[in-house]
Parts: C-alpha cells; sequence; structure tokens
C-alpha cells in the first residue's frame, strides 16, 4: 500500500533536502562557534563585501570596517557572550543567489526560546559571493522587553 503524504510534509523534506538550505544551516553552526571563541577574523568571513547590519542597542553598521567595529564592541562590552543561531526557516530564491535565514539566537547556553533576556530572534539574507554563501542583511532583535546585550540576565 502506498504511503500517503500531503504537500506539508513533500515540502517540509524537500525544506530539509536542500543543499543550499543544509549548508546554511551548517554556515550558522560555523557562525556560532566562531562568536562563541570571539575569533573576530572567523566572524567577518560570513559576510559579504557590502554587508548591512542592523542589531539592537547598536547603530546600523555597513562594510567589513564598520561591521568588525560592531563585534569589536559587542565582545568588549560582553566578555561572557555565548552566541548559538538556531534557524528555525531558510528559504531559498529560484536563483539560487539568495537566501533568506530566520531564527531563534541563544546568548546564554542551553537557553529555550520562552527565555526572553537570554532568546531574540534573527533574520539574515545570504547572497552568493564568487560562489560561497555570504551574509549580505544581518538583524537581530529581542523577544521580551528591550535590554542592553551586556545587562545582567
Amino acid at each position: 500500500m502506498a504511503r500517503k503524504t500531503n504537500k506539508k510534509t513533500k515540502n517540509k523534506k524537500a525544506r530539509k533536502q536542500d543543499p543550499d538550505v543544509a549548508a546554511i544551516k551548517a554556515l550558522d553552526k560555523e557562525w556560532s562557534k566562531a562568536a562563541h571563541a570571539k575569533d573576530l577574523v572567523s566572524v567577518m568571513k560570513f559576510y559579504a563585501r557590502d554587508a548591512r547590519v542592523a542589531w539592537t542597542d547598536q547603530p546600523p553598521a555597513r562594510g567589513r570596517k564598520g561591521i568588525l567595529s560592531v563585534w569589536k564592541a559587542v565582545f568588549k562590552g560582553t566578555p561572557d557572550l555565548w552566541v548559538e543561531f538556531k534557524p528555525t526557516r531558510i528559504d531559498i530564491s529560484r536563483g539560487r543567489d539568495m537566501a533568506v535565514d530566520f531564527g531563534m539566537v541563544h546568548f546564554a547556553p542551553h537557553s529555550k526560546a520562552n527565555n526572553t533576556k537570554n532568546t531574540a530572534k534573527y533574520l539574515m539574507v545570504w547572497k552568493r559571493e564568487n560562489g560561497a554563501w555570504k551574509v549580505l542583511y544581518d538583524s537581530w532583535n529581542w523577544n521580551g522587553a528591550h535590554r542592553a546585550l551586556n545587562d545582567p540576565a
């Protein structure tokens, strides 16, 4: 007897098997590790040349020099920073040259989605740059009441 599948199941499976979705999920993990290690050189490798960031508690920044200064300020102001990206949806453009990555970003070990003091949501736009996925736009904001990243939890 053939197993029945509905469209949602098929789409979910197709999304899981997409090599570009898998690649971006792997990049999210690598980026988390680099940020947690405060490895600025590795963190910056994830950004496109013309990237922009719009983060809570920070002025918008563009280009690698501007983004580097934002990361330096965050690392300096939050000595015990712990970062983990958890994508919940990744969509790839038809041309396979752009992607949207939405999910949760945790700022404390084992933080859960309902932990509003240590969890935020993010939205990133990735683009292909010389064949590799790079972040073009990086944005996040808190799930709960506004608080600075370096405020005590």
